[in-house]
């Protein structure tokens, strides 16, 4: 999966440590992320020393981020253009860059740099945001609202019966693949409770015997997801929410279809369950 980096580990223990001119940085523009061309085809993760300023003048408006293994990482949420040799790409560019730990450490920044931009003024008494020193939080010196990074809790269900696995397609994205049902956790609900409301709610189907499989961070959203098995209960008839869902089906464990790169835990858990 996509946090699968070991030996290393992001330690997301907040340091205000300064940066230094070898440290790395994300900075986004929309969706793409710079990076380094490195002029024959390969690109790497800027540091302060890519960016020809004293790293100084970077210093007031760098943001720590999180560690990944000793070395400190950060975010510059403003745009850099004009710099030789740095250029934006695309996210996905980032599974082709070392160290290993990039493209992990690039979703967690994304999400990271969204709840900055999104917090950049109290939603309490609007007045504007500063950081305090040794906190990640911002705080609100008008009114004293602070805010915590927002994670977003989704569930995903891989629901079986005998030899034969449920799976789904999305009705409102661009992914074409097979998939499992999964979506958000609603206030007031367990994970437990979540997980069976959205399998009927897209499908009609009980369930029972939910067992947990693993969680994965997942930046590109902002959410934390939660992965559970199941058994169905009752009739295996199929109604379709048409509004979350284009299809659903019951697969032959003996033949899953696959197309789902091994960044996702989906993939984990279809695997999981190939016979």
């Amino acid at each position: 999966m996509i946090q699968d980096i070991s030996p290393c580990r992001l330690d997301m223990a907040y340091c205000g440590t300064a940066p230094a001119p070898d440290d790395c940085f994300f900075s986004f523009r929309g969706e793409d992320v710079l990076l380094q061309d490195m002029g024959d085809g390969r690109r790497s993760l800027p540091s302060f020393r890519d960016l020809g300023h004293p790293v100084g003048e970077m210093e007031s408006r760098a943001v720590f981020l999180f560690r990944a293994g000793r070395e400190p990482v950060y975010l510059l949420g403003q745009e850099m253009s004009g710099c030789r040799g740095l250029g934006y790409f695309p996210i996905c560019e980032l599974k082709g860059v070392l160290p290993e730990w990039a493209f992990f450490a690039g979703a967690t920044a994304l999400h990271l740099s969204r709840w900055y931009e999104g917090n950049r003024y109290c939603g309490r008494c609007g007045g504007r945001m500063e950081r305090k020193p040794g906190q990640r939080a911002p705080a609100c010196p008008e009114c004293g609202n602070t805010v915590y990074p927002g994670i977003a809790p989704v569930v995903m269900v891989a629901v079986t019966d005998g030899d034969r696995l449920l799976m789904t397609k999305y009705a409102d994205r661009s992914l074409p693949q097979w998939v499992l049902i999964s979506g958000f956790v609603e206030a007031g609900e367990t994970l437990e409770e979540a997980a069976e409301r959205e399998v009927y709610e897209e499908t009609g189907i009980r369930i029972r015997d939910l067992r947990y499989f693993g969680s994965q961070p997942w930046g590109f959203s902002g959410s934390l997801i939660a992965g559970y098995t199941a058994r169905l209960d009752g009739p295996d008839g199929i109604r379709l929410d048409r509004k979350e869902l284009a299809a659903a089906e019951w697969h032959p464990r003996t033949g899953l279809p696959d197309g789902l790169t091994d960044i996702s835990i989906a993939y984990e858990m279809i695997e999981a369950l190939r016979l």
